[in-house]
């Protein structure tokens, strides 16, 4: 992998917890130009702390609270006041009713909380607690990332189909499991003409130099009754790639066809394969191809998300 932006990350490989992070085959979907430098950034975070870089430096608590959920608190004037305290999801006796939760979804998306960035795990939770606060009449999930875990993708994907109320996307950079994600809400709003979406595939990446080092270190025993147990790794360390890619193809494929499941693409089959192909699009592009639904600010955001709340009521009654 390369940083697209141009800087050399601090990567040390006698660093245990990088090694671990780049030795191993794991799906990705994760667009290159955004996500791989949002990867590379938490190497380098981690390389700096290693360094002797005090925590605070490093701006990793600013990057945190700025991916912790709110509420548009409901006004007497049909407005909304936006309140930064991610307790209230949890509290519906100081939740105003017809109140707004804002999720928010940044950077590359792993199961766990990471140094600068909050786990799908964190994040589901958040949602599963707006769901059950009665008073949050429904939740705008803003997005700004590149993608991440396969797994990560999934595991948002299925809390999101428990929702019991609607959930509409407000992305700027909304790009492979990042998409995947938004593809499973009710709507999904630009926030800019510049805004990108797509990137719909996934990558396994192998470092070719731990993969080397593994062959030179260490002896592996395998039951013989589990000949398929990481065949996909054991044969990439005798280099054979093929089951790898065989693997990637595969995340690749059930990809697409969920995407292709949940949104109403445009076109005929020869144009939504192109729609699915791992390109990128902006807001306009990606409205003509059925990926979102339009283009606006917060504020028409939530405006789209008061008219599926009465929706979903109606639907309810």
């Amino acid at each position: 992998m390369e940083n697209t932006e141009g800087t050399t990350p601090l990567i040390s490989r006698e660093n245990p917890r990088i090694a671990q992070l780049l030795a191993f085959g794991t799906a990705l979907e994760i667009d290159h130009e955004f996500g791989i430098n949002q990867y590379f950034r938490y190497l380098d975070d981690l390389a700096l702390l290693d360094a002797g870089v005090p925590f605070a430096e490093l701006g990793i608590s600013k990057r945190r609270a700025a991916s912790e959920p709110a509420i548009f608190m409901a006004q007497p004037n049909g407005s909304f006041e936006l309140v930064s305290d991610r307790g209230l999801l949890r509290n519906q006796r100081l939740t105003v009713p017809g109140s707004i939760a804002l999720i928010r979804l940044n950077g590359v998306m792993t199961t766990h909380d990471q140094l600068s960035t909050r786990g799908i795990q964190t994040m589901s939770d958040d949602l599963r607690a707006a769901y059950s606060n009665q008073n949050i009449a429904g939740i705008i999930m803003e997005i700004n990332s590149g993608g991440g875990e396969g797994l990560a993708k999934d595991m948002l994907v299925s809390t999101l189909s428990e929702r019991n109320k609607p959930v509409v996307s407000f992305g700027h950079f909304a790009a492979s499991a990042a998409y995947g994600a938004a593809a499973a809400t009710d709507e999904i709003i630009a926030a800019a003409p510049e805004s990108m979406f797509g990137s719909i595939g996934a990558v396994i990446t192998l470092d070719q130099e731990v993969l080397q080092d593994y062959r030179q270190r260490y002896l592996t025993f395998y039951g013989e009754n589990a000949p398929k147990k990481s065949h996909e790794f054991r044969a990439a360390v005798n280099g054979d790639f093929g089951p790898i890619q065989t693997a990637a193809n595969k995340y690749t494929d059930a990809f697409q066809s969920e995407v292709a499941r949940m949104r109403p693409l445009a076109g005929d089959k020869s144009f939504q394969r192109e729609t699915l192909s791992g390109d990128i699009f902006n807001a306009k592009e990606s409205r003509r191809r059925g990926l979102i639904d339009g283009v606006g600010n917060l504020s028409y955001v939530l405006t789209r998300t008061d008219v599926w709340v009465k929706k979903y009521a109606k639907q309810h009654s």
